[in-house]
């Protein structure tokens, strides 16, 4: 394929139909209220995503946050798949297959309260970055946040090299009649065999086979975004600081609330270490070589101020939270860089039965502090950020927006639910609650169509489904060996209907979507 509007970008493969939460405007404020900083909420903001792959995470958002949304990606068949899922539920939302400097010629676009872009910069060219930079100096309004996402050192040190055989393989390799995947396959071949091979490069970068089979094991879709693009710029946090300075943004924090928890990141003599480090970039960037830190999401801020101590604490006892999975499932060890640690039982069992309360409605941090008073605020503080940081909690935006995108949830969800009937690919829902997206699987979205057209017993969402499956010769696995009959198929579809019945319909009622 030609390079003249790709740029060495690796389009023969689409990308993944996956959802970040990082680009959530709710998630991000909650990010930066943690930290002490203040944050944009416009009733009617703007919001921008550039490069938005499949378009989920863009559609999620414009549906489930007030305001408005503006996004590109420059593969026109990516761009293309976001507009018909936009069309599907009549969003208004922007989506253009522009590249980036077509976008900055625009002369039709509002002033961003938020602009994201996860995944992108190391992947474009530095003239590229330059380009994100000046429209984000033109764009982001004072006070509106960025999010940016990359690859960093030090902790891609060792494996760089290896991505570098990749990407060399498949630019000079003969592709005549050959598949993408194809393509990858052969490209890991040739460096499994260079490192057969025993090189003195292999003696200097423990576990560099391993590597290279866990990226053998995943996905070809996100192995070829990850790995076989010809622009790949790795770069030091300070680097990515340096950068963005000339669009007046500010480092603020990560958008990974479990790097608040230092115990689970730090040993102790990091932390004295750190501690000592008055400079806040300095110790930034210091922190990434105790946690060998590899991928990085970073909030900036275009003009970065501090809530005071009070300020924050009353903002923090009127955010709301909500549970996205049932209390008794919530995991009781969370691991980080530091190694494993268990959730104390006194401190997360009460705090769980708190959010369990009233089926699962979402509640304040004040509700939730006022039914266990004997918690100390700041104890009670690090068991949400823990828990949000697990994925089994998420902050909610207020009950006014969640009033405002109701509607427009129930109806993008209903166009997910019918996608289902013939595909798995956009496995989440959009809920009003939080602002977005929330794992569905593409069963439990046929039950809920299930329900939706008033059927009440898990066996009769079963049968539905078994209905579906059985006409595109399909059957369920279990044990690593297919069913082979209808009745096998019926009773297992049926035990996960009971199962979602129980424990999963509580949650997503109390997420607004069912």
């Amino acid at each position: 394929m030609s390079d003249s509007w790709n740029e060495g970008y690796f389009t023969d493969e689409g990308y993944t139909y996956s959802y970040s939460r990082e680009i959530n405007p709710v998630f991000q404020r909650f990010c930066l209220l943690l930290r002490g900083f203040t944050s944009l909420e416009s009733a009617d903001g703007h919001h921008c995503e550039l490069g938005f792959g499949q378009g989920v995470s863009i559609n999620i958002h414009a549906a489930a946050n007030p305001g408005s949304y503006v996004g590109t990606d420059f593969h026109p068949g990516q761009a293309a798949h976001a507009n018909a899922l936009a069309t599907a539920w009549n969003s208004d939302a922007k989506l253009y297959d522009d590249s980036f400097e077509q976008l900055l010629a625009r002369d039709d676009l509002p002033q961003f309260d938020s602009i994201s872009l996860h995944g992108i910069w190391t992947w474009v060219s530095r003239d590229n970055q330059k380009l994100i930079v000046e429209f984000a100096r033109r764009h982001l309004k004072p006070g509106g946040l960025l999010y940016i996402s990359y690859n960093c050192f030090p902790g891609w040190s060792p494996s760089a090299p290896l991505r570098h055989l990749f990407s060399l393989h498949d630019r000079f390799a003969n592709h005549t009649a050959v598949r993408p995947d194809q393509r990858i396959d052969a490209a890991l071949q040739f460096s499994e065999a260079l490192l057969a091979a025993n090189p003195n490069y292999a003696g200097t970068a423990p576990n560099l086979d391993a590597k290279l089979q866990s990226i053998k094991a995943q996905n070809r879709q996100y192995v070829a975004h990850e790995y076989f693009n010809r622009d790949w710029n790795c770069m030091y946090f300070t680097d990515v600081v340096d950068a963005l300075a000339p669009a007046k943004l500010d480092y603020a924090t990560t958008a990974v609330p479990l790097d608040s928890v230092d115990p689970l990141n730090l040993n102790a003599q990091g932390m004295d270490f750190l501690e000592g480090i008055e400079h806040p970039i300095v110790r930034e960037q210091a922190r990434d070589y105790f946690v060998n830190q590899h991928f990085r999401r970073d909030l900036y801020v275009r003009g970065a101020n501090r809530l005071s101590a009070a300020e924050q604490r009353q903002a923090m006892f009127n955010t709301r939270f909500v549970l996205l999975q049932v209390a008794e499932s919530v995991s009781d060890t969370i691991s980080g860089p530091a190694g494993e640690a268990t959730l104390q039982a006194e401190v997360y069992g009460p705090v769980l039965d708190a959010l369990a309360a009233n089926a699962y409605a979402p509640k304040t941090l004040r509700q939730i502090s006022g039914a266990v008073p004997s918690m100390l605020y700041d104890d009670l503080v690090q068991a949400i950020t823990v828990l949000v940081g697990m994925g089994a909690v998420a902050p909610c935006q207020s009950e006014a927006a969640e009033q405002r995108v109701q509607q427009r949830c129930s109806t993008l969800n209903l166009q997910l639910c019918k996608r289902s009937l013939l595909s798995n690919k956009i496995q989440v829902l959009a809920s009003p609650v939080t602002g977005g997206g929330v794992p569905v699987s593409r069963f439990q979205q046929l039950f809920l169509i299930s329900i939706k057209q008033g059927n009440k017993h898990p066996a009769q969402w079963a049968q539905l489904v078994w209905a579906i499956l059985s006409e595109q010769g399909e059957v369920l696995v279990k044990d690593n060996a297919p069913l082979t009959t209808a009745e096998e198929n019926i009773a297992e579809l049926t035990e996960q209907a009971q199962a979602f019945a129980e424990t999963s319909l509580v949650i997503l009622k109390a997420l607004g979507i069912v």
